[in-house]
């Protein structure tokens, strides 16, 4: 019976070691600034101004895009924003689309300025 147990367990722990592997799915912090640039490029429009990792409370803003939008996050123009997302590695992109996908988990501020 143990055997048999330990079998199952294996196998199961298996199923979930390949379905996470291509995923890559995290947890991290990001930072929104308070107003949104013109992009130029292959998109234009507006595009967000952020800071992710090692950015975080520095003066180095990266643009992002709206069609790469925050899923679930309603933008509002004049706040700061510290936000919790769940970023997913996407696994055959469009080739004019993000290769990560965003969706927020919660707005840890909201801050006037």
């Amino acid at each position: 019976m143990d055997m048999i147990q330990n079998g199952i367990m294996g196998m199961v722990f298996l199923l979930f070691s390949c379905s996470l592997s291509g995923d890559a799915l995290k947890v991290e912090d990001m930072m929104v600034n308070s107003y949104t640039v013109e992009c130029v490029g292959e998109m234009e429009g507006n595009c967000l101004l952020v800071q992710e990792g090692d950015q975080i409370g520095t003066d180095d803003w990266s643009l992002f895009y709206y069609e790469d939008s925050i899923s679930g996050f309603d933008y509002e123009p004049g706040y700061i924003y510290h936000l919790k997302v769940h970023k997913k590695k996407v696994k055959n992109p469009p080739a004019d689309g993000s290769s990560i996908t965003y969706r927020l988990v919660k707005i840890i501020s909201k801050a006037k300025v």
